[in-house]
């Protein structure tokens, strides 16, 4: 029966888009929008109306902040639904103040730091529970490791530096007692969540009850509640997830009456879906095939243009033949050598945008203040096949060549590497890593992934991958984002925030402990910079390329536009319409 009522809320969705053949008020091919970051494809809007865009993932967890199956895209799915404080821009280079949810927020001291928040008085979750500093104090109890030290969260960065979280005004102001400075303070209460619906599921008053909700009571249920404009209304898993105006909604539109997700994660079936007017709006993993394709469609628009999002393989320094020893090391550093990090560009991004060059940084962007080539230095990515073979020999290794055979004398085995099932772009890149070490001796399985979140934490297993493709996210705050995925698990913490590697270096720990504690950006940015070239010499992680977004819509809605940061296109859901002209 749920099935059913999806289906048909699906064929509705895909009838509010123009009639087949018409393609809006376009008759000619698909225009490229171009534009302000912020501003592109802004226009009267009206009220009214339906839109379904495409997640590429099924939204294995509920729970934004842990990395138990969290994807972009369970993001994309709530970023209506849990409201954050500030809100990154698609420049890649400010944040704006969520004025709906909070009236401002200023730092009041310097020492110690200390931020205000005043929400905002008409703020209140669905069913008109008021927003208060309870649901500040309950993020940061849940996220700050000492708790809740089980709760599985995909970051402690900055809520580990904050000594209290206290309210007032009858809970409509939350203060913020740092114990150590955080210059990044604008990256904290993303995602808000209710604290009253979290003592539904456990005692919040208990590190236990704190654990059981945040893991599980908002992360195995799409949520019943909402503090956006959007509320969850149906999800059916791997097919779509639908929702509706919030009727508690406190701030400005929405404008749509519906949005809904469907979910394909087949990336050669989103153009026709578009093009078929199942679909409104897609934001596929660019590939030269696809563009090309969506380029010939009618009453389309469609935007290129640079993200946060930064294409790498990593290992998993879990399995011993890769692990941080030196046969484990000699191994993973011949690999790098190996690869051709340009010659991947050229065959796949590359061919949409000619510029893309090798990232080679772990921390900036090469539009950052700070950037610079720490790991092409190295020779790594640089197609050097004898050098890796030289790596090897000297390290002991034997079969180089035919089968590599390791210093103790174990044939190294077949390395698994993983990608995310219908996902092209980095099958090529998969296919293309096993090329170029197979010279070497070393045999490596390209295998698809339909739970890339859970394959990246090792749920079950420490070995759900020896090498996996993927994204992280940058931000405008390169410390506060990109630290925790290299600094060391502490002891007793169960889930040790991005690190899925496994990666220990002390010396590393202690300069990004520094970054994100410093307030001088110079000395935050050569302190990154210090990491960044021990990370690349210890060969954990190879940085490909800075990915270009795509992002391709009906030419009949207004607000919708790319966004360089991890929250995606729907960061102004409330703001997608349908424009007044029609075109």
């Amino acid at each position: 029966m749920v099935v059913s009522a999806l289906a048909l809320s699906l064929a509705m969705a895909a009838c509010s888009g123009a009639p087949a053949g018409t393609g809006g008020a376009d008759t000619g091919a698909a225009k490229q929008i171009q534009g302000d970051a912020n501003t592109v494809n802004n226009g009267p809007v009206k009220s009214g109306g339906n839109l379904t865009y495409v997640l590429e993932k099924n939204v294995a967890s509920w729970n934004p902040l842990t990395p138990i199956g969290s994807t972009v895209e369970s993001m994309e799915a709530v970023a209506g639904v849990m409201p954050s404080v500030y809100v990154p821009q698609p420049d890649m280079q400010t944040v704006k103040l969520n004025t709906n949810l909070v009236l401002s927020a200023k730092q009041t001291s310097t020492s110690p730091q200390t931020i205000v928040y005043k929400i905002n008085p008409k703020a209140v979750w669905s069913d008109k529970t008021p927003i208060s500093a309870d649901d500040f104090s309950y993020l940061w109890k849940t996220q700050n490791a000492k708790d809740c030290p089980k709760c599985q969260v995909a970051s402690t960065t900055g809520y580990d530096q904050i000594a209290s979280v206290s309210g007032s005004d009858g809970g409509k102001t939350a203060t913020v007692v740092f114990k150590k400075p955080f210059a990044a303070w604008q990256t904290l209460f993303s995602f808000l969540l209710p604290s009253h619906i979290a003592a539904t599921y456990g005692d919040i008053k208990t590190a236990a009850g704190l654990a059981t909700s945040f893991n599980h009571g908002f992360a195995d249920k799409p949520p019943t509640w909402s503090g956006g404009p959007f509320t969850i209304k149906q999800f059916q898993p791997s097919q779509a997830v639908i929702e509706a105006k919030n009727a508690s909604w406190y701030g400005s539109g929405p404008n749509l009456d519906q949005v809904t997700f469907r979910i394909i994660t087949d990336t050669t079936q989103e153009v026709p879906a578009l093009q078929n007017h199942e679909v409104q709006a897609i934001a596929p993993a660019p590939q030269v095939d696809l563009l090309n394709q969506l380029k010939q469609l009618q009453g389309v628009n469609y935007q290129v243009g640079t993200t946060y999002f930064w294409e790498h393989f990593e290992f998993n320094l879990n399995n011993p033949f890769l692990g941080q020893n030196p046969a484990g090391d000699a191994l993973r550093q011949s690999m790098f050598t190996a690869v051709d990090t340009q010659g991947i560009i050229d065959r796949t991004v590359g061919q949409i945008s000619p510029g893309i060059k090798p990232l080679n940084n772990h921390f900036f962007m090469p539009q950052q203040q700070g950037y610079q080539d720490n790991v092409g230095s190295l020779g790594f990515g640089k197609a050097d096949v004898a050098k890796a073979k030289q790596i090897l020999q000297t390290a002991g290794y034997t079969g180089i060549g035919t089968k590599l055979v390791a210093p103790d004398g174990k044939p190294v085995p077949a390395l698994r590497f993983v990608y995310t099932a219908g996902n092209q772009l980095r099958q090529t890149e998969g296919t293309l890593f096993a090329s170029y070490v197979k010279p070497l001796g070393i045999t490596v399985n390209v295998e698809p992934t339909d739970n890339l979140g859970a394959s990246q934490v090792h749920q079950d297993s420490h070995y759900d991958y020896d090498i996996i493709v993927f994204a992280w996210v940058g931000s405008a705050f390169p410390a506060a984002i990109n630290a925790p995925v290299y600094l060391s698990c502490p002891k007793g913490v169960t889930y040790c925030s991005n690190n899925i590697a496994n990666y220990r270096n002390a010396n590393v720990d202690k300069l990004l402990k520094d970054s994100v504690t410093n307030l001088d950006p110079t000395a935050v940015a050569a302190d990154l910079n210090k990491a960044d070239k021990q990370i690349s010499s210890d060969a954990v992680s190879l940085p490909l390329y800075q990915r270009p977004g795509l992002l391709a819509y009906d030419s009949k809605y207004g607000g919708i536009r790319n966004n360089a940061n991890y929250i995606g296109p729907t960061y102004n859901i409330a703001d997608w319409g349908l424009l007044e002209s029609g075109s």
